[in-house]
């Protein structure tokens, strides 16, 4: 499993705003790379991560079990880079 920090760095975007056209805005990358990032993430880890809907997005279980790993650390890293 090949994994960058930057996959992860998105899919906690996309998990905190619920919206993946609204992620890639304020990552500053189109939405095509953040839907093929998403899915890149999804096919290493073997677990769909995110329920898509016309609305928006929402996290699967195995996506909150992602998420409560990584939210305290990129809460920690920027907040420090503010």
């Amino acid at each position: 499993m090949n994994v960058s920090l930057d996959w992860y760095k998105i899919f906690y975007e996309v998990a905190k705003k619920q919206n993946i056209t609204v992620a890639a805005e304020n990552l500053c990358i189109s939405q095509p790379a953040v839907s093929q990032t998403i899915k890149q993430l999804e096919e290493s880890l073997n677990a769909e991560l995110f329920l898509r809907t016309k609305k928006g997005v929402t996290l699967t279980k195995e996506g909150e079990v992602l998420y409560s790993y990584i939210v305290v650390p990129f809460t920690l890293i920027i907040g420090a880079s503010i």
